[in-house]
C-alpha cells in the first residue's frame, strides 16, 4: 500500500509561512484586543463618575454640582482668582474635593501636580493620523485622582461654571443640552500605563452642571463652544479654539488629527474604537 505524507522540507516552508503570517497579523490583533479593554474601562468609568456626580446632588439636597459639599471645596479660598480648583490649589482644598468624591466611588488617593510631572516623560500625547506619538498634548493644569481599578481622573473644576459664549436661548435652540462647564475632566483608563495617547487611552469631557459628561468633539460641546462651523469629530474641517482639531478620522488621508474629538466618536459608536 503505498503512503503518503509530507516531507520535512514541506513542513518547514508551511510552519515558516504561518510563523510570517504570525508576525503581520499579532500587531493588529494587540492592538484590536487594547482598543476593546480600554473602550470597556472607558464606559465603566464614565458610568461610575457620573453616578457619583448625580449621587452627591441628590444627597446633599441641592439643584446642581455647585450646590454640593464637593463643590464647596472649590469656592473655597486659595483656588486662585477665577476660584477654579487645579494643581495649584490648596492642598487641603483638592483633599476635601477628593474625600466628597470618595463617598459615591471608590479611589486611591490625589496627587497635588501637574499631569506634565505625574506622568515624567511617559506622555500623554497628541494623536497623529497614524495613530502613534506625536505633538505632547496640553491639559493645562487640573490634578490627577487615582481610582482603584487602575484609571486615573485628572479634574479642573469650576466654582461657578465656565459659561458658553452663547445664551442658554440660543443652545436650546441649535439642540444642545450643555450650557455650564463645571469641570473639564480627562480620564486616562489604564494610568501611567502606555500608550498614554488621546483618543487612545485617555479621553476628554465637559461636566455639565447636572453632573453629566459631554465628551469632546459632541454636538454639545460644539455649541457651547460657540465656534462659526460645527466642530465635531466626523468633521474634517474641525479645528477649534487655539487650533485644538475636534476632528477624529485618522483612517482618512490629509486629516490632521490630534485625539481630542476621538472621545465622542467612541461613545456615539457604542463605546467601540474603530479607528
Amino acid at each position: 500500500m503505498k503512503k503518503f505524507g509530507f516531507t520535512l522540507a514541506e513542513l518547514l516552508i508551511t510552519l515558516g509561512i504561518v510563523g510570517v503570517v504570525a508576525v503581520l497579523t499579532a500587531p493588529t490583533l494587540i492592538t484590536s484586543g487594547q482598543n476593546r479593554a480600554n473602550a470597556a474601562r472607558l464606559s465603566v468609568v464614565v458610568s461610575t463618575l457620573e453616578n457619583a456626580f448625580a449621587t452627591a446632588i441628590v444627597k446633599d439636597g441641592v439643584a446642581d454640582l455647585y450646590g454640593t459639599r464637593m463643590w464647596s471645596a472649590v469656592k473655597a479660598p486659595g483656588n486662585g482668582d477665577k476660584v477654579t480648583l487645579n494643581c495649584k490649589a490648596s492642598e487641603d482644598n483638592i483633599a476635601e474635593f477628593v474625600g466628597e468624591l470618595g463617598r459615591y466611588m471608590h479611589l486611591n488617593g490625589f496627587k497635588k501636580e501637574s499631569y506634565e510631572t505625574y506622568y515624567g516623560s511617559v506622555g500623554p500625547y497628541a494623536m497623529t493620523s497614524s495613530g502613534g506619538k506625536g505633538t505632547k498634548a496640553d491639559l493645562g493644569d487640573p490634578f490627577p485622582i487615582e481610582l482603584k481599578n487602575g484609571a486615573v481622573i485628572f479634574i479642573r473644576a469650576f466654582a461657578n461654571g465656565d459659561n458658553s459664549k452663547r445664551t442658554e436661548e440660543d443652545i436650546v435652540k441649535l439642540g444642545g443640552t450643555l450650557y455650564t462647564d463645571a469641570a473639564d475632566v480627562f480620564i486616562d483608563v489604564n494610568g501611567k500605563e502606555a500608550p498614554n495617547i488621546i483618543g487612545r487611552d485617555l479621553f476628554t469631557f465637559y461636566v455639565g452642571g447636572d453632573g453629566t459628561l459631554f465628551p469632546g468633539g459632541s454636538v454639545d460641546v460644539s455649541i457651547f463652544e460657540s465656534g462659526n462651523k460645527l466642530q465635531v469629530w466626523s468633521n474634517p474641517d474641525s479645528i477649534g479654539d487655539n487650533g485644538r482639531g475636534w476632528a477624529c478620522l485618522p483612517e482618512k488621508d490629509k486629516v490632521a488629527n490630534s485625539g481630542w474629538g476621538c472621545t465622542a466618536r467612541v461613545i456615539e459608536e457604542g463605546y467601540q474604537i474603530n479607528y
